[in-house]
């Protein structure tokens, strides 16, 4: 039974439920392709058999321990050259949709951080991701599926440098998965207005103010090793702008690795 409809305008208003899929993305883009599909939809799993992450990665959660969602957007194609500014307002939506939620349930707000180029941040720890696929049809943006997946009640993670909502929290039940979605959904349409009105200084202010290790010296590995910098922007075109001693340089996804010491 689908008990996912977001107290929204239209972001989350419709949503269809999925006990398993491949990936909510593969059968949102699909459907989006082959369906009159109204902007705002979501495709929420239970489980993902082959959850696609970003560079290709595939995307491993426990089954009906966490959110799997794909929502679909339609951005006004003139909006194009900005598209990046999209990627920011999606992060920017995700983490007020969880400060509000953590608000209303535990009083307080979360140490929550975008990592870039595509990961929501806990306490130093992953606790999501975000994958943007866009379509274009003759010549023009036609829809984006944005694929978010939010650890909310694992707790085991073999290892990884993730966490969890209920991990995080320390609560001894499973947090209401459709709860997190109301949040999101909000939050989310909230920050894709912002995009859509083209209040690039919002986004971008927001965007930069819970940046993962954005002004402070950590280490870093690039094509010619690791050194120590500091990350001071990221760029309308989503260039990571990092300051070394002698220089500062620009880079790209797949470009630069972030290095843990513990």
């Amino acid at each position: 039974m689908n008990n996912y409809q977001a107290p929204t305008r239209f972001v989350g208003k419709k949503t269809k439920y999925l006990v398993s899929c491949d990936s909510t993305n593969v059968v949102g883009f699909q459907e989006a392709l082959n369906n009159d599909i109204p902007e705002g939809f979501a495709w929420i799993a239970g489980q993902q058999t082959a959850g696609k992450g970003q560079r290709g990665n595939q995307w491993v959660a426990q089954a009906d321990q966490n959110l799997l969602v794909s929502y679909m957007l339609k951005p006004a194609h003139e909006l194009l050259p900005t598209q990046f500014f999209l990627s920011k307002a999606i992060a920017n939506g995700i983490i007020e949709g969880l400060q509000d939620w953590a608000l209303a349930s535990i009083g307080e707000n979360l140490p929550l951080e975008i990592k870039w180029p595509n990961d929501i941040y806990l306490d130093g720890k992953k606790l999501g991701g975000i994958l943007i696929e866009s379509n274009f049809q003759a010549g023009k943006w036609a829809f984006s599926i944005i694929g978010i997946g939010l650890n909310i009640n694992q707790l085991d993670f073999d290892g990884l440098r993730a966490t969890s909502l209920r991990k995080w929290t320390q609560n001894p039940q499973n947090i209401e998965i459709s709860d997190i979605f109301n949040h999101l959904s909000m939050g989310l349409e909230n920050h894709y207005q912002h995009f859509i009105n083209e209040n690039f200084t919002t986004i971008d202010s927001a965007y930069h103010q819970v940046l993962y290790r954005k002004e402070i010296w950590h280490l870093f590995e690039d094509k010619n090793g690791q050194f120590e910098g500091k990350i001071v922007n990221v760029s309308e075109q989503g260039l990571l702008q990092v300051e070394k001693n002698d220089a500062t340089e620009y880079y790209d996804i797949k470009e630069l690795s972030f290095i843990f010491k513990d």
